[in-house]
């Protein structure tokens, strides 16, 4: 740098240095090495409830999407840590996990060790408030415990499934911005009751059947969806406000009378309720026409056998029958023996005079004829 020329100046905004990092100091030095606490070192914002949105909010030059590509650019560069209780007490400053009611585990997105899974939090039953933006994670789970659960926030992280919060009753915020996600489940709208406020920014969520299945939240107050597919197709924003009628904000901002106007006129009540029930006819139609396809390959079934059992049966007649006929032609070629044996009956009315003939052959005798005078 030149004698006597000002110094360069930075537009950049830049976070005011952690009081751990004021003054070379052996001991945080030896504390950073070992990597104790996900805090330290990071120029992560420190989690409170009251700035939850304001995390998800969009801004102009710092977007969350480019945020989001530098952390997953960094993924590969970055190390695996663990979820512990001793982590979590160290944390807290408390010994009694069950006295936990937030949690922030949200680490840098420069890079560093992540978690990469959930774990260690069947004991933090009160827990209200819990952040875990910015990890590797790519499940959730193992969050049945959670019940009192208000926020959480699971931002940037690897999630391609929404899971493991179906208990979740008293939830009411819910940042999933930055995973993989493509579809929204169907118990999410019915389960999740308490449910305000829903970031779902930069997944990949196409269908607007996944906006419908969100009709039950009447609480519903914040939803962000933009960067996904689903906010490139026509009539989207008349789609969404039309349906949830309880929206304030949509993509951070507001809804006016005069939207509401607009998607009312785009999609009519009338109109609605009828393709609804003309939806539900065909369905019912076509649960008829499985059911009748159902029973219609069980009668095939079974008379397929009952034609079975009709063929083995005439098999086993015409077999009998030309036993029957060979042993009747063996009788006719039989020759007549001299041997015969007589004997009288009398009656009251008449005599009647029976011959027996036998005949032998081979020491056998067999009946011929019986013969009435």
């Amino acid at each position: 740098m030149k004698k006597g020329s000002p110094p360069k100046k930075f537009s950049k905004a830049r976070m005011p240095p952690s009081p751990h990092s004021l003054g070379p100091s052996p001991v945080m030095s030896n504390m950073r090495s070992r990597s104790l606490s996900p805090l330290i070192g990071s120029d992560t914002l420190p989690f409170h409830p009251g700035e939850w949105y304001e995390q998800v909010e969009f801004t102009g030059k710092n977007s969350v999407l480019s945020d989001c590509q530098d952390h997953k650019g960094a993924d590969s560069h970055v190390g695996v840590r663990y979820i512990t209780e001793a982590l979590i007490k160290k944390l807290t400053k408390q010994d009694n996990l069950a006295l936990v009611k937030s949690l922030n585990l949200s680490l840098s997105r420069d890079g560093g060790k992540k978690f990469r899974y959930i774990e260690n939090l069947e004991k933090c039953i009160k827990l209200e408030v819990l952040n875990l933006s910015y990890n590797l994670i790519g499940k959730i789970e193992k969050m049945d415990k959670l019940l009192k659960l208000r926020e959480l926030n699971l931002s940037y992280n690897k999630i391609i499934k929404i899971e493991g919060i179906e208990n979740m009753c008293n939830l009411q915020k819910l940042n999933l911005a930055g995973n993989e996600i493509e579809h929204i489940p169907v118990w999410l709208g019915k389960k999740l009751k308490s449910l305000r406020v829903l970031n779902l920014k930069g997944n990949k969520i196409a269908s607007l059947q996944d906006v419908s299945k969100l009709k039950p939240l009447q609480d519903l107050t914040s939803l962000v969806l933009v960067e996904n597919p689903i906010v490139t197709l026509p009539h989207y924003f008349q789609f969404t406000v039309f349906h949830l009628r309880s929206l304030e904000s949509l993509e951070g901002q507001p809804v006016t009378t005069q939207d509401r106007q607009d998607a009312f006129e785009r999609f009519s009540l009338e109109e609605v309720e009828r393709l609804e029930k003309d939806l539900e006819k065909k369905m019912i139609e076509t649960e008829e026409l499985k059911s009748k396809q159902t029973r219609f390959l069980e009668e095939i079934k079974n008379q397929d056998k009952l034609n079975k059992s009709l063929k083995e049966e005439a098999m086993l007649q015409k077999k009998s029958c030309e036993e029957l006929e060979s042993d009747l032609n063996t009788k006719n070629e039989l020759p007549f023996s001299a041997d015969s044996l007589f004997f009288c009956k009398g009656s009251s009315s008449r005599t009647e005079l029976h011959t027996i003939f036998f005949c032998g052959l081979h020491d056998n005798f067999v009946l011929i004829c019986l013969f009435t005078f």
